[in-house]
């Protein structure tokens, strides 16, 4: 999988979430759930590997997707203090 990277002065983090995908759940939006969130993907596959096998006998499954962090929100706001 390809990986963004994060260049300066850009408003966004390239972060890699672990997600758990549960296999039994009647419910679909209750199937995923984000678990941590990594600073890079090499973290994020060793630790979806790790979590795969401590709960293999789980009907669970463990795996990883980069997205994206606004450190300063979606869309900063104007200072308060400038008004």
């Amino acid at each position: 999988m390809s990986t963004p990277t994060n260049r300066p002065g850009s408003r966004k983090v390239a972060v890699y979430a672990i997600l758990r995908v549960d296999l039994d759940v009647a419910q679909p939006d209750l199937a995923v759930a984000v678990v941590e969130v990594l600073p890079t993907p090499d973290e994020a596959e060793v630790e979806v590997r790790r979590l795969n096998r401590l709960n293999a006998d789980k009907k669970c499954r463990y795996l990883w997707r980069v997205t994206r962090f606004f450190p300063d929100g979606r869309h900063p706001q104007d200072n308060p203090d400038d008004q």
